[in-house]
């Protein structure tokens, strides 16, 4: 049946092309805005490629939330050829060790010495696990620690959680259990949750985005409904998270979230996406960052402009995982 082989092709080639730009554009955005962090947005100016600021970095490298990422989408695929050999399937504990890792020895860096610009609630997540805490314990909880940490680096997730083995209830909870390795906050586990739903809706090439947002936060909120007692801390935090105010892309889980959405949802390609993004000012590696990955999803690899793919550092720390994550979906 040539029809329906060349159907299979199409989409086998959208769908690479979705898990590729979702990688890069998450890493693209996060060197994007390092060198605008910490400014105002009356003075981020032009957003532009290579420019000099922030931490003093060479264009094209990622920060902790690009190697974070990593790192997670790393550990997500290690039964796929992996050495030493591992069991696969979804391990917090070596989520853990893998961000300790980049803690320690600048792991899933462009060279070794990224480690820069490390929030404070995850520097006391890798204290924790260094002391021997369980992954799912060492995410700090307090009020103080409401913090994107995790949202900046949940997205491997969703790119992970091939249908129909992982559903709903489990990606949820794959989000929750991810983001306490170093957010414990319900606050932080809702914002992850949400955005992974998305990303993978996202994935199936909805292009209606305010439909996507509406069904995500509709299912989220039905799933917590249904899950009784357990549920409640989550569903007063998704109610907090529907009703925040501002978008000002600033370093708490919800504000993240919704400047990041905004950028994606009001571009009409992926580098407006970006610009939008860094224009918030504050937090710029992170805003773009997670914008980035639901923009390189919607429009692909081949929507991300040339010249910063082209000057991204470290392709060869992202092409084996990359490959592992494409091998999944072929499956």
């Amino acid at each position: 049946m040539p029809d329906a082989t060349r159907s299979s092709d199409t989409h086998a080639s959208l769908t690479a092309s979705r898990l590729s730009g979702a990688v890069w554009g998450h890493l693209v955005g996060d060197a994007m805005g390092v060198p605008y962090e910490f400014r105002s947005p009356d003075a981020v100016g032009e957003v532009r490629w290579g420019a000099a600021g922030s931490h003093g970095q060479p264009a094209g490298t990622w920060s902790d939330d690009g190697a974070l990422m990593l790192a997670l989408l790393d550990s997500l695929l290690l039964d796929l050829g992996a050495e030493p050999p591992h069991p696969g399937g979804f391990d917090t504990a070596d989520q853990a060790r893998r961000a300790l890792a980049w803690a320690e020895v600048g792991a899933y860096t462009p060279d070794g010495e990224g480690r820069f610009d490390i929030g404070a609630a995850t520097s006391q997540a890798m204290d924790s696990i260094r002391r021997g805490v369980p992954a799912e314990e060492a995410g700090p909880s307090h009020e103080r620690s409401q913090s994107n940490g995790s949202l900046m680096r949940i997205l491997p997730v969703a790119l992970t959680a091939v249908e129909p083995s992982v559903k709903l209830p489990g990606l949820i909870d794959r989000a929750h259990r991810s983001s306490r390795v170093t957010h414990g906050h319900v606050t932080c586990q809702v914002a992850c949750a949400l955005y992974v739903v998305l990303a993978r809706d996202l994935l199936r090439g909805d292009p209606d985005r305010p439909r996507v947002l509406s069904a995500a936060l509709g299912r989220l909120r039905l799933h917590y409904e249904r899950s009784g007692s357990s549920g409640v801390a989550h569903l007063a935090a998704l109610d907090a998270l529907e009703a925040w105010p501002t978008r000002q892309g600033r370093g708490g889980a919800i504000d993240s979230f919704w400047s990041a959405w905004e950028a994606f949802a009001g571009a009409d390609s992926y580098a407006a996406t970006i610009q939008r993004a860094i224009a918030f000012g504050n937090d710029t590696d992170t805003t773009a960052a997670i914008a980035g990955g639901l923009a390189g999803i919607y429009w692909g690899l081949a929507g991300i402009p040339v010249e910063w793919l082209e000057g991204m550092r470290g392709s060869e720390v992202v092409r084996p995982i990359l490959e592992r994550l494409l091998a999944l979906h072929r499956r």
